[in-house]
C-alpha cells in the first residue's frame, strides 16, 4: 500500500514537470517504470478524484483542478513570505539585482520567492521549483545548517561534490568547507557563465529555516556596487530573521 502512495506522489511529481503537455499513459508508466496496467489504475483513480485530468478515454494526462484547489489558500510556508518579500523588494529597489528566498527540503532546494532588478515578483507553484544543491550559494548554505541527519542523508542518496566542488571534493573536505560557511555565516560562490550567486542565512527560532540569495553577473560585482550587495544581504536578512521572531 505504501509503494502504491509514493507511486501516485511520483505521477503528480512527473506531471508536474509541464503542467500544459498532457502525458500519455506510456509515457507515464516509461518513465516510472511501471506495469502499464497498474500506473492506468492508479491514474483512473486520481481521475476520479479530480487531482488528474483526461481528455478522452485515450488522452493524455494533465493535473487536476484538485492539486490546484488545495493550494488556493496561500503560499507554501505564507508566515515566511509575508516576512520577507517587502524587504527583499526594498533590496532590489537599492541594488537592482535578482534576490531569491529558498528552503532545502529533504534532498531538493526549492524557490518559494523571486524579485528580479525589474521589480518582476514571482510567487507561488511556477517558482517552486527544485535546482542543484552543490552548484549553488543558497543550495550550500542550506546544507552547511542541515542538522546532521539531514547531511549524511543527503551525501548518502547524492555523493560527494566532485568537480563541481573542487574544495569539497571528499567527505572531510566537504565538512570542513561546510564548517567554513557556518563560521563566515554566509556564502558567495561563481557558477559557469560568470555568474557571482551570495547567499545569507534567514533564521527562525534560532534555526535557519530559509537562505536569502542573490545573482548577478561578476563584471557588476565590483568596487562600490559589491559594497551595497553585500551590505544589503547582511542587513536584509537580518531583517528578516528579526520579523519571523516576533511573529
Amino acid at each position: 500500500m505504501i509503494r502504491v502512495i509514493h507511486k501516485a506522489f511520483d505521477m503528480l511529481e512527473y506531471l508536474a514537470k509541464e503542467p500544459r503537455r498532457p502525458r500519455k499513459l506510456n509515457e507515464v508508466s516509461g518513465h516510472l517504470k511501471m506495469n502499464a496496467g497498474t500506473c492506468a489504475n492508479i491514474l483512473k483513480t486520481m481521475v476520479q478524484r479530480k487531482y488528474v485530468d483526461q481528455a478522452n478515454v485515450r488522452g493524455g494526462y494533465l493535473l487536476g483542478p484538485m492539486i490546484y484547489y488545495l493550494s488556493r489558500l496561500s503560499a507554501y510556508r505564507g508566515d515566511l513570505i509575508l516576512a520577507a518579500e517587502p524587504l527583499m523588494a526594498d533590496l532590489v529597489k537599492r541594488v537592482n539585482e535578482t534576490v531569491l528566498l529558498v528552503i532545502l527540503r529533504g534532498r531538493e532546494r526549492f524557490i518559494i520567492i523571486q524579485i528580479d532588478g525589474n521589480q518582476n515578483v514571482q510567487v507561488g507553484r511556477d517558482l517552486f521549483l527544485q535546482g542543484q544543491i552543490y552548484q549553488t550559494a543558497t543550495g550550500r548554505l542550506l546544507l552547511a545548517y542541515s542538522d546532521k541527519k539531514v547531511f549524511n542523508d543527503f551525501v548518502a542518496e547524492n555523493g560527494l561534490p566532485g568537480s563541481v566542488w573542487p574544495e569539497a571534493s571528499s567527505q572531510s573536505k566537504l565538512e570542513s568547507a561546510l564548517e567554513t560557511i557556518r563560521r563566515r555565516g554566509w556564502v558567495s560562490y561563481k557558477a559557469s557563465g560568470d555568474v557571482i550567486g551570495i547567499a545569507y542565512p534567514i533564521l527562525e527560532s534560532n534555526n535557519v529555516v530559509a537562505a536569502l540569495g542573490l545573482f548577478l553577473p561578476a563584471f557588476r560585482f565590483k568596487g562600490a556596487h559589491k559594497t551595497a550587495v553585500m551590505k544589503g544581504m547582511s542587513a536584509t536578512s537580518s531583517a528578516i530573521s528579526e520579523r519571523l521572531s516576533v511573529k
